[in-house]
This record gives C-alpha cells, sequence and structure tokens, in this order.
C-alpha cells in the first residue's frame, strides 16, 4: 500500500504460477424465483420463433452458451430447493403436481423440473450442478434422484428416466450439493452445524456407494463462520468441495449519498477475498486433523452484486445494476482468478432476471452493466495460468460494506488487479491483465512492469486493451438504451505503463515475444 502522494506500481510475474483457472469460475445458477425458469428459460407470451426446437427461450441460451460461455449451472436452488419433491418434476407434464412455494412464495407448476434442466443443459452445452433437497427431504429420496439421473442398470428409477425420455443413455450428472444454506433461520428445514454434518456424512457414504464417480459440494457458509470450522472438521472426508455464499453491494441505494454508496459497492469484494482466504486455512486445518490426502476445493456457488433493498422478493429479485456495480462485478472475477489454487467453482446469483446480467423481455433482452465484466473475464482469463502480482495504489479510507473490511483486512487498496499468463495450442504467449480502478475520482499513470526471463519488448510491442468506462457511476442498461454503457476496445503502442481512468475497468492483452 502506499500513501496517497506516491506514484502507483504494478509488477507481474509470469514465472510465478498460482495455478490454472478453473473454467468452472463462470458458472451460473437458476433457482425457482421470480421470472429465473419461468419467462427466462421457459417462454412467457414469446413467439414461437424465438424459441429453440425443445421449447426453449433462443436468446438467452444462445447468450449463455455463446457469448459468455457458461460452464456450468446450478439448480433447482437456493431456498427452493429445501422443500422441493424432485418427482413432482418429472413424467407428462399435465401430470404434475402443482405445490406451494415455501422458500419465495406463490405457487410452483412444476413444469420445469429434472429432464428438462438435462435437456436445456444439453443444448446449452453446459455441466449440469444439482442440488440436494436436505430440508424437507430424505436419504432415500435423494439416492432415488442420483438413481434416475445416473442409473444405468435394470434398475426401477434408470427405467422411469428411460420410459420419461425415451432414451438409455442415463443424465450424467457429475456434481452434487447436500443442501443449501442449512445454516440460514429462512431455511425450511435448518439445522445446527453439527446436526447438518452428521446427517450429511450418512449421506455422502450412501451417494458413493450408488455412484462413487459423483463430486459431492459440502454446504458452507460464508467460508469464515462457526459453521463452516465444524462441519468441515466432521465432513472434510467425505466431500470433494465446501461451498460458501457471499454478495457484496447491500445497503439503500441513496442518490444523495452518492460517495457513500458508491464505496460500499466497489470495495465490498474485499470481504470474499477475505472469506477465501479463511475458508482455505479451516480446510486444511480439517485435512490435516483427518489426514486427508486430497485436495478439497472451495465452490464459490453462489456470489454477486445484490442489494436487497432493490431486488426484493416482491418484485422477483430484479435489480438493475448501475456502473459502479460492473466495477464490483470485476472485482469479484479478480478474486476468484488470483484465488485459481482454491477456488473451483463460482456461480453468479443468477443466470436470468433475478440479480442477473441479463433481463428479458417476450420478445427480447438487454445485457446489464455486470454482463461486461463476466464476458471479458470468461473470454479472456479462461485457460489461463494465474499468476502473481503486486500491485501498489491509494488506499480508500471510506466506509466499506461489510464493515469489518478495513478493519479486519485493511483499507482497501484504488487498484484491484489479477493475471494469468495464456499459451496457445502453437506455443504463443500472452499475457491478460485485469485491472479495477475503484478510485471515482482519481487517475492512476501506472508503470507495469513485467518481471520474466526471456521477454523482449521491441519499439514495435503494441498492447490489446479492452476498457469499461462511463462518466456516470450510477449509469445503467435499459430498454432503449440497451448500450449506455458498454466496452471499447483498440490497439495501442506498449510504453510499459498505462493510464487507468478514475472507476474503470481495463483488461490489457499483451503478447510476450
Amino acid at each position: 500500500m502506499m500513501d496517497a502522494d506516491q506514484s502507483p506500481r504494478l509488477d507481474i510475474f509470469p514465472s510465478s504460477p498460482i495455478a490454472p483457472v478453473s473454467p468452472l469460475l463462470f458458472s451460473g445458477f437458476l433457482e425457482h424465483l421470480g421470472r429465473c425458469i419461468y419467462g427466462g428459460i421457459l417462454p412467457a407470451k414469446t413467439p414461437k420463433e424465438l424459441l429453440t426446437a425443445e421449447g426453449f427461450r433462443k436468446d438467452v441460451l444462445e447468450v449463455l452458451r455463446d457469448e459468455l460461455g457458461v460452464p456450468m449451472v446450478r439448480w433447482p436452488g437456493g431456498n427452493y430447493v429445501s422443500s422441493y419433491k424432485w418427482e413432482d418434476g418429472i413424467g407428462a407434464l399435465e401430470m404434475r403436481k402443482r405445490r406451494p412455494e415455501l422458500a419465495w412464495g406463490g405457487e410452483e407448476s412444476n413444469q420445469f423440473g429434472t429432464d428438462e434442466f438435462i435437456t436445456w443443459c444439453k443444448v446449452a452445452k453446459i455441466e449440469p450442478y444439482i442440488v440436494l433437497n436436505m430440508g424437507t427431504g430424505t436419504l432415500e429420496e435423494a439416492l432415488h434422484w442420483i438413481e434416475y439421473c445416473n442409473g444405468t442398470g435394470d434398475t426401477y428409477y434408470a427405467n422411469l428416466r428411460r420410459k420419461n425420455t425415451g432414451r438409455d443413455a442415463p443424465h450424467g450428472v457429475k456434481y452434487w450439493g447436500l443442501g443449501n444454506e442449512v445454516w440460514g433461520e429462512w431455511q425450511v428445514g435448518q439445522q445446527t452445524a453439527s446436526e447438518y454434518a452428521a446427517k450429511a456424512r450418512q449421506w455422502a457414504h450412501a451417494i458413493k456407494l450408488i455412484d462413487p464417480s459423483v463430486k459431492l459440494v459440502g454446504c458452507g457458509e460464508a467460508g469464515l463462520n462457526d459453521w463452516d470450522g465444524v462441519v468441515l472438521d466432521i465432513l472434510v472426508d467425505k466431500i470433494d468441495m465446501h461451498s460458501i455464499h457471499l454478495y457484496t453491494g447491500f445497503g439503500p441505494r441513496d442518490r444523495s449519498q452518492t460517495d457513500r454508496e458508491y464505496g460500499r459497492t466497489v470495495y465490498g469484494p474485499d470481504a470474499a477475498e477475505y472469506s477465501i482466504e479463511i475458508c482455505k486455512g479451516l480446510i486444511n486445518k480439517a485435512r490435516f486433523n483427518k489426514a486427508v490426502r486430497k485436495p478439497i476445493k472451495i465452490a464459490f456457488d453462489e456470489y454477486g452484486v445484490w442489494d436487497e433493498t432493490v431486488g426484493t422478493p416482491q418484485n422477483g429479485l430484479e435489480q438493475f445494476y448501475t456502473f459502479a456495480d460492473a466495477l464490483a462485478m470485476a472485482s469479484w472475477l479478480n478474486v476468484f482468478v488470483r484465488h485459481a489454487d482454491i477456488v473451483e467453482i463460482a456461480c453468479i446469483a443468477q443466470s436470468v432476471n433475478v440479480i442477473s446480467p441479463l433481463i428479458v423481455s417476450p420478445t427480447g433482452l438487454f445485457r446489464q452493466t455486470i454482463f461486461h465484466p463476466l464476458y471479458l473475464f470468461s473470454r479472456y482469463m479462461r485457460g489461463g495460468v494465474s499468476v502473481r502480482i503486486a500491485a501498489s495504489s491509494a488506499a480508500y479510507s471510506g466506509e466499506t460494506l461489510p464493515q469489518w473490511i478495513s478493519s479486519i483486512k485493511g483499507h482497501p487498496a484504488d487498484l484491484d488487479v489479477s493475471a494469468v499468463l495464456h499459451t496457445s495450442e502453437t506455443g504463443k504467449r500472452s499475457l491478460r491483465i485485469a485491472v479495477v480502478n475503484r478510485s471515482e475520482n482519481r487517475s492512476y499513470q501506472t508503470p507495469v512492469r513485467i518481471a520474466f526471463e526471456n521477454v523482449e519488448m521491441g519499439e514495435e510491442q503494441q498492447v490489446e486493451a479492452h476498457e469499461l468506462w462511463h462518466e456516470d457511476v450510477n449509469a445503467r442498461n435499459g430498454w432503449g438504451h440497451e448500450q449506455e454503457v458498454s466496452v471499447t476496445t483498440r490497439v495501442a503502442p506498449w510504453s510499459g505503463s498505462w493510464t487507468f481512468r478514475a472507476h474503470s475497468f481495463t483488461l490489457l492483452v499483451l503478447d510476450l515475444r
């Protein structure tokens, strides 16, 4: 960290790798909430020509598959799953049971169930990740669900799947979550950490008997809570990943206090970094105590920028994001890249309409401000190896949200950075550097030094620069102004430094000779 009157600096160490960036860091999440499924995935007064042959929203599917390249989607929740009866969502549509929906209120038609989800995943070229009901659900129901999805023998639920789908091939669901936020008082079937861990051990043991190939994700809290420590100590030898959830950007959006709200938004993701650091320690402590040799990774399978006073259950959690929220999203993604050694999965909550980068009408969609960092990271940072960086800039001394960031983790730096080394199939190397200048008013002309042997930077060296910037930090995209916030791309001579504009996100692509 530096004093405000000192010059900034950014050092990149490509020869000091952290870990390959998991493609699953760019995953999504679908929950039966608001217009996510019904209206976002399935049509709501959508003309037939805008649907796939299977009856799904074509535009949403194409953006997730072809633009964002979403590799995995978590379903069916979320809070919703804690009272979900999976057998209500299979078989003939006209025979499916309509149920009260206990998590968010209203009713569930069950017109989108397991087979529809798997079909959608296949069309979208997405890996399915299913969460089990550990609220009202039983172990027997969970085993039947896994048999239905993955069974290859001549057994009841495997044959039922064949009957319902008309295909012999199993769904092949590899990733299964052992419940969702079981620690929360809002959950149907809330449990204590020790109660949950004992139950999850039994479930994990039985699940591995019916399908030893699956990957199991234990239910964590925010990574740094007592719940996480207790659950990991009991469950660590039975799981492959430990999930944690966190949202930033909470608090009323008061335009009369723009400075306060801006700072609380853009510096909030520093809390996620601390959660990951503490969670990694708790995982390794539990592994040590139980002599677990295999690595246990983090599944950050719910995260995002969410203001609970804006995206509410009453409006289906539809939040229209500002440019400041886009900067926060870029910082979130920087956190995941910097911790590529421990974070295996990250699922933005959610994929369409509900606190989402995409908002749809019956006949179209627009990309919210937070779409653009997701697109740039997915396109340029995946497939690379995260490398170490050292960045210096002024520290932010204003109010953070959560408030403990500054007092426990330390005052956040204005420049938030991650970097990956990418090597093509032909051996061509490039360095991709993602920089969020979170200062609202200060630009930084920053020397960028690359500590790498045998790298030549000639006079004709050029850099490809993608910049997300808007003069108004409260600017939004919306109907009629879909491109108000968008990315500009240019190729410029590389001089060994770059000016990062105040309140901007810049992704630099630099070929290494």
